[in-house]
């Protein structure tokens, strides 16, 4: 049993130790996530599949995509469990340090993808450049490092953001801000939350006025921007990578502990703004001023374009917060995944700002 033991693990576990953990489908068309785990005598890879039926509160939904085990001969060999006939068959896989690819020859697996998601998928799986469908790319991904003074415990949260199911996005906290990362889907929206901006809600009345709630954004956003044109003619600017590594901030630290110690206030969307989330929580804690910057690329002309967009970043738990978007009157809601992952820890601070990088690249 020990020889068979120590034959599993070198011929196994450790040959493939480094695909274990949380990976990102690296494609500019549909990301998605990918958990590799230990199951058993064999390491198993569950995609991410979202679900219309699931509730934002319910935990994340996943299928088996392939897995790796000793065969008789006792040599490894890596399995797909994904399509429509003919499974399991071979996949061939190459792991370098922070990716690893994957082949596969079966060409049905578009018959695995729920009808509603077919025309989203798609375009990932028979792109006209990609010979086979299982021709694809995985990145690490890192969650995002705790910190006493951070306002919430970072992490994934799930939101109800399209037609298409549950998309998943990563909060994490760089001193003075915060960053809502969208790691699924197909699109590519990083959300700002400026926590030095704190929005003053005296018994939720700004609700009651969705106009006076956003000219009090429009206000605070001017202060910004004239604040940022100041830094760069003073030739103060920080760059982003440092002011996103600076120290949280005395008055950060007291938003943290006000967390626990405020009243509620009572929230409900104000007149006219829209959300797909109408079971959202009746009380908030704070508010703050954030900007959602979302990168279009036009395919025909071959450039990008970004658009900022001005919004209220609401905290209402230690497990939910959400969104209004002010230009389109749009509130989304986010709930904290209650799944739990392994190996999923960066090496480093400055290894987890460089994923976050890529993720916007």
């Amino acid at each position: 049993a020990v020889e068979n033991c120590l034959e599993v693990y070198a011929k196994l576990f450790h040959p493939y130790r480094h695909c274990l953990g949380l990976w990102q489908l690296d494609t500019e068309d549909y990301r998605t996530l990918l958990n590799v785990v230990v199951d058993g005598l064999c390491i198993t890879g569950w995609t991410y599949r979202p679900c219309l039926n699931t509730h934002i509160d319910g935990p994340m939904q996943f299928k088996p995509a392939f897995r790796i085990r000793l065969t008789e001969s006792k040599s490894a060999t890596v399995e797909c469990l994904e399509g429509h006939h003919s499974r399991p068959h071979n996949r061939r896989m190459q792991i370098q340090k922070d990716r690893f690819n994957t082949q596969c020859n079966k060409t049905d697996h578009l018959k695995d993808v729920p009808r509603w998601l077919k025309d989203e998928w798609g375009r990932v799986l028979v792109q006209e450049d990609r010979q086979q469908y299982d021709c694809l790319t995985y990145r690490r991904l890192y969650l995002p490092p705790s910190h006493p003074d951070d306002l919430i415990r970072p992490g994934l949260f799930q939101a109800n953001c399209n037609a298409y199911g549950l998309s998943i996005a990563m909060l994490s906290f760089h001193g003075k801000y915060a960053r809502v990362t969208k790691v699924t889907g197909d699109s590519n929206p990083s959300l700002e939350i400026h926590l030095m901006r704190r929005i003053q809600l005296p018994d939720g009345e700004m609700f009651n006025n969705f106009n006076e709630l956003s000219h009090v954004v429009q206000e605070i956003d001017k202060q910004v921007i004239r604040e940022q044109q100041q830094q760069q003619e003073d030739g103060t600017e920080e760059s982003e990578g440092h002011g996103w590594q600076s120290p949280a901030q005395q008055t950060v630290r007291e938003s943290r502990a006000a967390t626990s110690e405020e009243q509620p206030v009572p929230f409900f969307l104000p007149v006219g703004v829209l959300s797909r989330d109408q079971n959202y929580p009746r009380t908030c804690r704070m508010c703050f001023y954030a900007v959602d910057t979302v990168t279009f690329t036009v395919t025909l002309r071959g450039f990008a374009y970004t658009g900022r967009f001005l919004g209220v970043f609401i905290l209402f738990d230690e497990n939910h917060f959400g969104f209004i978007w002010q230009d389109v009157n749009y509130f989304i809601l986010f709930s904290r995944v209650q799944n739990t992952f392994q190996n999923v820890e960066a090496p480093s601070p400055q290894a987890f700002l460089e994923m976050l990088k890529n993720i916007q690249s």
